[in-house]
């Protein structure tokens, strides 16, 4: 089975702290269904009726949106942990 690798490769941005996202992949298979959109009705015995897939909403397929949310990281500067006294 063939594998799609790719590299990310993440760097502090100039805003500080914040969300971006960095990319959306898409073309993957949908897990839940394996691809088929669709599952048959178990409330219908006598007949066989498709309900569309919960996950992919029918299509088979999903897409993968990467966001990074930047937040501050660490203990606050020892310069403003205490208050200066004037």
């Amino acid at each position: 089975m063939s594998e799609k690798k790719e590299i990310l490769v993440l760097s502090s941005p100039d805003f500080g702290v914040g969300k971006e996202t960095i990319g959306y992949y898409t073309g993957y298979t949908c897990g839940y269904c394996h691809g088929n959109g669709w599952f048959w009705n178990p409330e219908i015995i006598h007949e066989r009726v498709k309900i569309p897939c919960p996950k992919c909403g029918g299509t088979g397929r999903v897409k993968g949106i990467v966001t990074v949310e930047w937040v501050p990281d660490g203990e606050v500067k020892t310069c403003f942990g205490k208050k200066q006294e004037i």
